[in-house]
Formats: C-alpha cells, structure tokens, sequence
C-alpha cells in the first residue's frame, strides 16, 4: 500500500499536473486539503477533484480539519503555498507529524520582522527594520529605519506591495493605499534599503540571488544557487537563471550566509527558499520563504533534471534528500514580463511572433488580452507572462534579454499612481 501525503493547495509554485506526477515518481498517493472559499482553489476545484481525493477544510477550526485529514491516514503534510503555510502546521502539529514546519517556526517564516529579529538575536543580520501596523505608527518608524527605506506586508508574498520610499510623504502614501485595501490586522514592515553591488553577479544581471535548501533533521542541503536578472522598479523580479554567475569564494559565503539564516528561524525539515542582497560587504539575508520558491521547480527540472517537488515529498515523509548532479550545460532561464508602474490596462501586445522566434526561447507563455486590468502592486501575481529557454551561457542570456526587450512593447492605458 502507497504513502499518503497530505498536500495544502492554494495559488502557489507548484500545480496540480507536478502534484500528480511527484506522486506517481515517489510511489504516494496524494490528498490535496483545500478551502474552496479561496478564489483559486474555487476556479480549479472541479479540475482537482478529478485528479486527486480532496479535503475541504473550509470554515473548519484547525482540530476539526484535522480531523477530515486524519481519516484518510496520511503519513506527512506540506505545502507549496504560502497561503496554506498556517494552516499545514497546524494539521501536522495535531496529528504528530513532525516532518513539516511548527506552528512556532511557522509563524516566524511568514513575518517579515520577526525573521530580522531573530537573525539579529543571532548576530546574524543588524538590518534595521520596525513593525507598522497601521498608517500612524510610519512616521517612528522611519525615524528608526532612516531613509531611503522599503515598506513591505510583514507576511507578504511574490513582490506584492513592495515600495522602495524616500521621503515620509511616499511612505505615508504607500501605507495609507495598502492598509485601505488589505484585510483587518494585516501589518507592514518598514526596512533599512540594501544596496546592492553590480560588480558581484556582473553588470548585466541582478544584484540578489536565491539558496534552494532541503532540510532534513535541521541539517541544510544546498540544492543550488539561482541567479537573476535586475529588478524592475521597485521590486518585481524580472527573471531567473542556473547556474548563477557567481565565483566560487562568493557562492560559499551566500551558501554560509543562507544556512546560517534557516538555522536562526528554528527550521527543522522540508524546502526553503532564502533570497540574499549581494553588498560589496558581502551578502545580506533578505528574506527566508518556507516553501519552494515559485519559479524553482521549472528551473531545476529543466536544468538539472532534479524535481524539487519529489525531493520535498520525500521529505514530508522523513527520507534523507540528495542534491542535483552536476552543474548543467547550458544557462537554464525563466523572463517575467511584467507591466510598468503606471499601467492601468492593456492596449495591444504585438510582436509576438517576433519574440517567439528569438534565438533561446523554447516557450512563450504570454497571455495578455486588450482590455486586461494590470497594477504594479500584485507583483509576480501581475505577470503578463513568461518566456522560458536555455542559451550556452551567460553572454548569450544578456544578448537574449536585450533583445526580448527590443522586440516586445506592449501598449497600456496609464495614470495608476506609482
């Protein structure tokens, strides 16, 4: 008889076509535990309940969802989703499973501000930052930051919200805009601004990267170090690449950096994403996610042949994992296409064909329509789309990313304030 794995499902990096396939290549049998009040969950439920056994936990406390989960005997939990972060440990908690995050731990990998204060506890990271739970209090907090600084949701996912400020007036803005539209008890997080050296990871490409870890009995594997390519204003992430573009006493540093980081939060098992700041004092820890970072999975599986999806199913159900093999032979890439700041709606997306014919793209997945609503705001949620390739190596990324840029321009109605 199969292992049963429990699988919180909501919008997150991974679907229900890798769930399924995860599941056949570990030999699981895999219970997705939803609420179908939630919007996605809501539009694909038809979808998932043809492909899975499913568990709606909706307006059920988290003993009772509990229980429903219990009944079909599961031998671990976990999540891609950070929205079923809370929800997952409260289940693997009740029911003894030990292979997933806690409660405690949890709590921490989805608040911003208590992540700094406990790597700063550990003399880890001394990145001021200061809790803004509502409009009032962003006035000391900037006192106690300084300026310039980055308002941000305190539990915030996917580049949502994300504002760089320079002045109590922008700040003020920022936050009055996010607590008018966010749900009560929802809170920000103001922080020292990073700056970045473009020397480290080279000119053409992002001053941050990203450790994907697999954590078994509070031992940290590294799986890789992903790069990326510069941010778009103020914070959205434009693409990814493997390998990344760093030297070899760098990439130990970032990979020191990074566990040191996972170790602070209390993290025992299951996959992290932690995202590192490179300074010209070294690398800086910005955030550790409690989940496989969105664009992760594709990357891997593309560049290494290395399904992270299987390798945090393993480790639900308490199998030691084993890192990828070599390095690859190509530069393995994901480009976001996303609007700019000032976009209300969408025109005309033209040159499609044009683009798809780039020299590098195997994939073009753009889905803009005229009329489309857009916002800055939604971060990597206001995606227009994505381009996925390979290219021989890193000159060749730069050269293919100038000329997506060159080629692909869509048209928006503008005036949302930025």
């Amino acid at each position: 008889m199969n292992q049963v794995l429990a699988v919180g499902y909501d919008l997150g990096s991974v679907g229900p076509t890798e769930l399924a396939a995860a599941g056949r290549a570990c030999g699981v049998d895999v219970v997705l535990v939803v609420d179908s009040t939630c919007a996605h969950v809501a539009s694909v439920l038809p979808v998932l309940r043809r492909r899975f056994e499913v568990v709606d936990i909706a307006g059920l406390s988290t003993v009772d969802a509990a229980g429903e989960v219990a009944r079909h005997r599961v031998d671990g939990v976990l999540t891609f989703s950070d929205l079923c972060l809370s929800t997952t440990a409260g289940i693997a908690d009740r029911l003894g499973l030990k292979r997933w995050h806690s409660p405690a731990v949890t709590a921490v990998l989805l608040d911003k501000s208590a992540q700094r204060t406990a790597w700063a506890a550990a003399g880890l990271d001394t990145t001021r930052h200061a809790a803004v739970d509502a409009e009032t209090e962003v006035a000391a907090a900037l006192a106690s930051v300084g300026l310039p600084a980055v308002l941000k949701p305190r539990g915030g996912t996917a580049g949502q919200h994300v504002s760089r400020v320079d002045d109590l007036d922008e700040a003020l803005d920022a936050a009055r805009r996010f607590f008018a539209d966010a749900p009560r008890g929802t809170a920000m997080v103001a922080e020292e601004l990073l700056v970045g050296d473009p020397d480290v990871a080279g000119e053409a490409f992002g001053d941050y990267v990203s450790v994907e870890a697999a954590v078994h009995d509070g031992e940290c594997l590294p799986l890789g170090v992903v790069g990326k390519l510069p941010l778009v204003p103020p914070f959205r992430e434009r693409g990814f690449f493997l390998p990344a573009t760093l030297d070899a006493a760098t990439t130990a540093r970032v990979l020191e950096v990074a566990d040191a980081a996972v170790r602070a939060l209390g993290v025992r098992d299951g996959i992290v994403h932690t995202e590192l700041k490179l300074t010209a004092a070294g690398p800086r820890v910005l955030e550790v996610n409690g989940r496989a970072g969105g664009h992760v999975p594709d990357l891997f599986e593309r560049a290494f042949g290395y399904s992270v999806v299987e390798t945090a199913m393993r480790l639900a159900l308490g199998e030691r994992p084993s890192a990828p093999d070599g390095s690859g032979d190509a530069v393995t890439f994901q480009y976001v296409f996303l609007p700019p700041r000032d976009a209300e709606t969408v025109v005309a997306a033209e040159r499609l064909a044009e683009l798809r014919a780039l020299d590098g793209i195997d994939l073009l997945d753009v889905r803009v329509r005229p009329g489309q609503r857009v916002d800055w705001r939604d971060g990597a949620f206001g995606r227009l789309g994505k381009a996925y390739g390979r290219v021989p190596d890193h000159a060749a990324l730069a050269d293919l990313v100038r000329g997506i840029e060159d080629t692909f321009h869509p048209t928006f109605t503008t005036g949302r304030p930025t």
